[in-house]
């Protein structure tokens, strides 16, 4: 049998007696102190993490929640922009039935009655097998004019400058080689990129892209 020693050992720095089984160290008045810090410096941590936790879970959940609400607005303003679309094909239809289409010279042209910003009347156009007129020369010109039945508006043309002073038509891209603009007009700068008639005259303005007016389709047949 082995033999246990058990004897008694005096702390330093008290008087208390501890009982010591196989030669245990007794534990110092600073070892318990820096025990009782480092459960003080966990216990510190422990709360700053579970504050931390919750304040990550919070941040998600009204993350996810803005999220959410943004989809329910983009949902919302798609659904209303594809009723505005319909709404615009079925006029467009419309018109078509009642031949709104003009012949000139082996081309047909359409005149919308409705307004439109520049980028979308050109879709509008391409959804019909056309796209917004493209003007060759002055008589094609005094010709579009003339055959327009509201003489007081505006209608976009197929003429753009995406480059600054480049004047492209946007059914080839090809550079304009006849401009009919009004006096000061033709150079307004970035931010008139456009081409409309102006009203009362054929002439042309360039002006900003997103303004709502008429517009005129043209493709090569009717």
């Amino acid at each position: 049998m082995h033999s246990i020693f058990v004897f008694f050992l005096v702390c330093a720095g008290k008087y208390a007696f501890t009982l010591q089984i196989q030669n245990l160290p007794c534990l110092t008045d600073e070892s318990k102190k820096d025990l009782d810090d480092a459960r003080k410096e966990l216990k510190t941590v422990d709360n700053y993490l579970g504050k931390t936790v919750g304040t990550l879970e919070n941040d998600v959940q009204k993350t996810l929640n803005n999220m959410k609400q943004k989809l329910v607005t983009m949902k919302s303003t798609v659904g209303k922009i594809m009723k505005k679309v319909e709404t615009d094909l079925v006029v467009l239809k419309k018109d078509l039935k009642k031949g709104q289409w003009k012949k000139y010279q082996g081309h047909c042209y359409y005149y919308a009655s409705l307004g439109a910003a520049w980028y979308k009347a050109e879709r509008l156009c391409r959804d019909f097998g056309g796209y917004l007129v493209k003007i060759d020369n002055s008589s094609e010109n005094e010709w579009v004019y003339s055959a327009s039945k509201y003489k007081n508006y505006y209608y976009w043309i197929g003429l753009s400058d995406l480059i600054e002073g480049e004047w492209r038509w946007s059914i080839d891209q090809s550079l304009a080689t006849f401009k009919a603009w009004q006096s000061g007009y033709g150079s307004k700068g970035h931010s008139s990129n456009c081409v409309a008639f102006k009203n009362n005259k054929s002439k042309w303005i360039d002006t900003n892209c997103k303004i709502g007016y008429l517009y005129i389709c043209e493709r090569n047949f009717c």
